[in-house]
């Protein structure tokens, strides 16, 4: 498994008042090989990280880029 860490790069406004901040840091592990976003697998693994720290991004999907998150590899 690989380990990135994720970065805001912006304020990210949820459902019910919810936000991810700017800076917010998130560890994720992926298969060898693969991207935070770089495919379905990979955007799923990341959606369940989030929500196991309470962000709902049912209905926002289209946060799971490079445009709204930096990342590097651990």
């Amino acid at each position: 498994m690989s380990t990135f860490l994720l970065t805001a790069k912006m304020n990210i406004p949820l459902n019910s008042g919810m936000r991810i901040e700017k800076g917010q840091v998130f560890e994720v592990n992926l298969p060898f090989g693969h991207l935070p976003f770089d495919s379905i697998d990979s955007k799923s693994r990341v959606t369940k990280i989030l929500e196991l720290q309470g962000f709902d991004v049912c209905g926002h999907e289209s946060i799971l880029s490079g445009g709204f998150f930096d990342f590097k590899k651990l």
